[in-house]
């Protein structure tokens, strides 16, 4: 399928190129860049190939170009004021992920945001999860996801009733993961749109951002959650690391789906009495296969842990989780 047309327009020719090779890096950015320096190349260019979306600098807008052959225009502005009716506009110096996030938000709205393409490999969920509390499992989780995301497609989803993404993150989320459920009764693609409409990408990899109400996700019941996984078992995604948490609805299903699952174990005596009575309700309960793809993590005591979740590359973590995945690679156990 033939990817849609962007067209960015900015006089200034530094920043307008800058941009053109950002987006153009992102594997996942179903667009041709087409960059132009003038308003007067840009018509020429489109009276013979109109575009889906024009980005273009608020002082290089004018009225007519509302008539000319662009499906949407998105005006990049360098302070907030007043925008012509039903114009689109974001800072121009956003973060490129915000920018990206607008031109696919806008391009979905107008129905022309090309469908999700499947890889070319089946798509593995991860699961991580254990019954016991505080002891790293999110950092592990988002870790294990950007080392994936280094060579594959990852999303990575946060089903915690408190996550903090937003603080530890640095970021303020425009929506989250509610709104994506309050749509589950639409079509896959419909629910995969809404999904790419919202994610942040940190470091490669694709943040779905929490709930903010942490309820919502433990009113949604098993059935709820084998529809969204059967919704994202089409999407682009090669991996995706569901982070688990006490309370959801069917979670010995969700770890079924998973092609691995990871479970942090400490060596106290509370901690292995909470380890021994999971293992064992999984067996009562007919979920022995849940145990056979369980991986149990023995963290080290760290020295140190990263700062925040932006900044992972070279840490004691990142180690731990680059020799992890390195042994279940090999087969070790």
């Amino acid at each position: 399928m033939k990817r849609n047309r962007l067209a960015i327009c900015d006089s200034e020719q530094e920043y307008a190129y800058r941009l053109m090779d950002a987006l153009s890096q992102r594997a996942d950015f179903p667009f041709e860049i087409l960059t132009f320096t003038s308003a007067e190349t840009l018509y020429e260019s489109l009276r013979e190939r109109p575009v889906q979306v024009l980005l273009i600098a608020r002082p290089d807008f004018r009225e007519e170009m509302k008539d000319w052959p662009a499906s949407k225009i998105i005006l990049l502005w360098e302070q907030e004021e007043p925008f012509p009716a039903g114009m689109a506009g974001i800072g121009k110096y956003s973060g490129v992920s915000r920018i990206q996030k607008k031109i696919m938000e806008t391009a979905a709205e107008n129905g022309n945001l090309p469908p999700p393409v499947r890889t070319d490999h089946p798509i593995q969920f991860w699961g991580m999860y254990t019954p016991l509390h505080r002891c790293l499992q999110t950092t592990l989780a988002f870790v294990t996801g950007q080392i994936l995301a280094r060579n594959h497609k990852v999303l990575y989803l946060n089903l915690e009733c408190y996550s903090g993404l937003e603080q530890i993150l640095s970021r303020s989320f425009e929506a989250d993961f509610s709104e994506l459920l309050y749509h589950l009764t639409e079509t896959p693609e419909e629910i995969l749109k809404r999904l790419c409409r919202m994610t942040e990408n940190v470091n490669g990899m694709d943040v779905a951002p929490p709930a903010f109400s942490g309820f919502d996700v433990l009113k949604m019941n098993q059935q709820e959650w084998m529809w969204l996984l059967e919704a994202l078992g089409a999407s682009r995604y090669e991996y995706v690391i569901l982070d688990l948490s006490d309370g959801v609805q069917g979670i010995f299903e969700i770890l079924r789906r998973c092609s691995r699952i990871f479970t942090i174990i400490r060596e106290d005596a509370f901690s292995e009495a909470k380890l021994t009575q999971y293992e064992e309700l999984l067996r009562k309960t007919d979920y022995e296969d849940v145990l056979q793809k369980t991986k149990k993590c023995m963290l080290p005591a760290f020295t140190k842990l990263p700062r925040d979740l932006n900044h992972l590359d070279g840490c004691e973590m990142t180690r731990f989780a680059e020799k992890m995945l390195q042994a279940q690679e090999a087969g070790e156990v």
